[in-house]
């Protein structure tokens, strides 16, 4: 069976379009293949966090901030969009802190699990947003 010259052009320029979103996906930090998590936490002040940095679960880079906007109900209040990757489990009722990574700055998040027994968290849920004091408090 031959193939036409139009048909193996068509499938080298749809590979090509596949490889250029996985590509471009790839140098944003995302992975269209990933079956990460999706939480939200809010804050009053997020005191310099910027997308891509770290969240951490006791000290384990589980995951990135992945946009940070207001909430959108005329409260100045903003929303942060998490991504964690971990297949950790932790309740609903634990905690996103804020805080400072280091002396000369910078900001990360942590989660801090609860384990109370109650339901495990599920993509889109929201965890409670706490500030831990840095050295500038």
């Amino acid at each position: 069976m031959k193939i036409s010259k139009e048909v193996k052009t068509g499938i080298l320029v749809l590979l090509g379009i596949i490889l250029f979103i996985f590509g471009f996906n790839y140098l944003k930090g995302q992975n269209l293949l990933s079956s990460s998590l999706t939480l939200y936490t809010t804050y009053s002040n997020v005191e310099g966090l910027v997308p891509s940095t770290p969240v951490t679960i006791n000290g384990l880079n589980v995951g990135k901030v992945i946009s940070i906007d207001f909430k959108g109900d005329g409260s100045g209040v903003l929303q942060v969009e998490l991504s964690v990757d971990s297949n950790f489990k932790f309740s609903k009722n634990s905690k996103a802190e804020l805080y400072e990574t280091g002396l000369i700055g910078g900001k990360a998040i942590a989660i801090l699990p609860a384990f109370d027994g109650a339901e495990n968290t599920q993509r889109d849920d929201f965890l409670e947003g706490t500030v831990k004091p840095g050295l500038t408090a």
